[in-house]
């Protein structure tokens, strides 16, 4: 019995000393193997047995082979890894941004200064044609170059969406994965009642890598599975079950994937909610740096165009025509407005840029609730707007909201409106030809060569030509018109047009238009012009009349008698009497009684500058930002912010970098295997092993001569 005691207790030392060399083995044979936890076996007494002597020792027991792992250092592996991974795609983009907007070359601030610079050189030459010539070639660079952006920011827009799409795919086969091991766990634990370390080690590192695509949570199970949670609580693995998520276009905007769960009840976008993983990382990056930065171009397109056409048509042309648009009208044709699939009303809603100052790089949701639109501002999340009917202008954002087509629209119908987007898309040169180009002012001003003053009258601008003054295509004003100084403190405004109709009557009659105290005794007949203006002329007169008055002959008066400050000067359009033509005209200097200035249309005034220094004036002109920013301040400013981001996220991304080394070192240090130390306990469990082996041969020695007594 003693022998066969010791033969057993042997051959348990040795197996468990197999055992060992085989675990340390494997350990030392997966050194290298990412997301492998070392192995340790777990060695226990076997039951004694009783004997009249007391409870004799069996031998050794292999209870378990565990693995080496620590719960909370995976987890926190697992959520640097997810964060490194969002960064790191967010920087990947956005530095592309960078590059192509920080382009010293490619850029759009050397063709808005270039574009100026000519200009610039139109009004210093303006009848020249080369110099309008370099105007339109430039103008054509500026439109390119809004193009090149806006070519480069949409093929940003489709490689997210094709990275999306694949991530998603990666996504759906790793959960397929992990349900399959949570089952493949729960069998083994079923035949053995032991861990399956190694399908745990495989489980482990599908999930990490899942975390590198997306953020999530994990749960255990009693029974052993896991489950994974990843947006806003829906359920990706549910022990063996597996279900799936999706890329589908955004219901407004086809070009704009976003990402769904796909339930039993249907999708659920959940894109808002990844925050973390190459998934979060590339929806941040579109909406924070992509959408913004091509929605500041647009701005910028549209602030452009919109000036310099409401100043390009306040001048004339070669062709003593008034000027018409430079650049496409993208300020009514640029901004979009899409409506949602799920709509059930036929309303279509039209949007016009009506201030660029006052305009946001934000889009906006109108949304139909309560019987009334809600206009949701989303940069901010704040309502600008709520009101009954269409169509309303919203003036703190310069847009304005009108019904397009359809008459019908239902409790929760919405829209997305994006005023810029596609505003550097549409910027083009409508004008071909140099002679189109309007340089000049439309009006011209001259005093009379006999004024005995020296009293000077200037244009100080243009405000309107699109009123009944201006007749562009005649090339004259309708009425020309005179100032005329009764006295140095006094002055009237005159109809110069002509075609009186003549009614005679008394010189001595109350006519302030007539020097009565020069002319008593005379007759004078007073003619109505077509106009309805008070008009004077000479009869076939007994007398010469004064050349100053002559000078006066047939003209209406507008308005007068009008004050005169000659310290100050004084405005003659808009006139005192709130008259407004569009021109804003002024008197200034020390006048004598009959001096006379004209006031009439431009005409072949090739040499006038006016309104291309006006033109010139807006590369400086802070019209944008609510008046705080220009044009290339305003693209300086988005350099600036892409920059500043990028930057950051550079930053942000190598500290997280340094943060993941750490979460893995910790990991290693706990969990990883230790070549030296697995060879000495190579050596200590080979060093078990023979000598349980030396128990087994003294055994099975003893056990021989027992047997050869018997034989005898």
């Amino acid at each position: 019995m003693a022998s066969g005691d010791l033969l057993g207790v042997s051959a348990s030392g040795v197996v468990a000393a197999q055992r060992a060399m085989t675990t340390t083995g494997h350990n030392i044979a997966n050194a290298s193997t990412p997301g492998y936890s070392r192995q340790r076996v777990e060695m226990e007494t076997q039951v004694p047995q009783a004997s009249g002597n007391g409870m004799v020792g069996t031998g050794v027991l292999v209870d378990n082979i565990s693995r080496v792992y620590d719960e909370f250092l995976v987890s926190e592996l697992r959520d640097t890894t997810s964060l490194n991974k969002y960064l790191d795609a967010s920087y990947r983009f956005t530095s592309q941004v960078d590059d192509i907007l920080a382009d010293p070359e490619a850029g759009l601030s050397p063709a808005i200064s270039d574009f100026f610079k000519s200009v610039n050189g139109l009004a210093n030459d303006p009848s020249s044609s080369a110099a309008r010539q370099v105007v339109l070639s430039n103008s054509r660079n500026l439109s390119d170059r809004f193009a090149y952006l806006n070519d480069r920011f949409e093929s940003l827009r489709e490689a997210t969406n094709k990275d999306i799409r694949a991530t998603v795919g990666e996504v759906n086969e790793l959960s397929k994965a992990i349900a399959e091991t949570n089952m493949a766990i729960v069998r083994s634990r079923e035949l053995t009642s032991k861990p399956a370390n190694d399908l745990l080690d495989q489980r482990d590192r599908l999930v990490q890598t899942l975390a590198e695509k997306i953020n999530l949570r994990t749960t255990l199970q009693d029974d052993g599975r896991m489950n994974v949670f990843i947006g806003n609580g829906q359920t990706l693995v549910v022990g063996d079950v597996a279900s799936k998520i999706d890329a589908v276009p955004n219901e407004h905007d086809p070009s704009t994937f976003d990402i769904v769960f796909v339930g039993a009840g249907g999708n659920t976008v959940i894109t808002q909610f990844l925050t973390g993983g190459e998934l979060g990382g590339i929806n941040q990056f579109r909406s924070e740096v992509l959408d913004p930065a091509q929605n500041e171009l647009g701005r910028i397109a549209i602030g452009i165009a919109k000036t310099f056409n409401d100043q390009h048509k306040l001048g004339m042309n070669l062709k003593n025509l008034l000027g018409d648009n430079f650049f496409s009208e993208i300020d009514h044709d640029a901004p979009l407005t899409l409506p949602s699939i799920h709509n059930k009303g036929d309303q279509q809603i039209k949007v016009d840029i009506t201030d660029p100052d006052k305009l946001t790089t934000s889009n906006y949701q109108l949304s139909f609730l309560q019987g009334k639109y809600e206009l949701l501002r989303l940069e901010d999340a704040k309502v600008v707007a709520r009101f009954d009917k269409l169509p309303q202008t919203v003036e703190t954002d310069g847009i304005r909201l009108q019904l397009k087509e359809g008459s019908s629209i239902v409790q929760n119908d919405r829209f997305l409106i994006q005023p810029t987007r596609r505003a550097a898309e549409m910027f083009n040169l409508e004008i071909h030809d140099v002679a189109e180009i309007a340089a000049s002012s439309p009006i011209r001003v001259e005093a009379d060569i006999d004024n005995l003053g020296d009293a000077q009258i200037n244009v100080s601008q243009v405000t309107n030509t699109s009123n009944e003054t201006f007749k562009s295509a005649q090339g004259q004003l309708s009425p020309p018109y005179v100032v005329r100084f009764l006295d140095s403190q006094n002055f009237e405004i005159l109809d110069n047009s002509g075609k009186p109709v003549k009614v005679r009557m008394s010189a001595e009659a109350d006519d302030p238009a007539i020097d009565l105290k020069k002319h008593q005794g005379e007759t004078h007949a007073t003619e109505i012009s077509e106009t309805g203006g008070r008009v004077i002329s000479e009869t076939p007169a007994r007398h010469e009349r004064d050349e100053k008055l002559k000078s006066v002959d047939a003209l209406g008066v507008i308005e007068g008698p009008i004050a005169y400050n000659a310290q100050t000067g004084v405005q003659v359009f808009p006139t005192a009497g709130g008259i407004d033509r569009g021109i804003q005209i002024k008197v200034t200097g020390e006048p004598k009684a009959g001096d006379t200035f004209r006031i009439e249309f431009n005409r072949d005034g090739t040499s006038d500058n006016s309104n291309a220094l006006a033109l010139a004036e807006l590369q400086t002109k802070p019209a944008l930002m609510g008046g705080t920013s220009d044009y290339a301040q305003t693209y300086g400013q988005l350099v600036s912010r892409v920059g500043s981001k990028t930057h950051e996220l550079d930053i942000n991304r190598q500290a997280q970098k340094l943060l993941l080394d750490q979460a893995i070192q910790s990991r290693e240090e706990i969990s990883g295997v230790n070549l030296d130390e697995e060879a000495a306990e190579l050596i200590r469990y080979q060093n078990l092993y023979q000598a349980n082996a030396q128990v087994l041969s003294a055994a099975n020695q003893t056990f021989q001569v027992l047997l050869d007594a018997f034989r005898r």
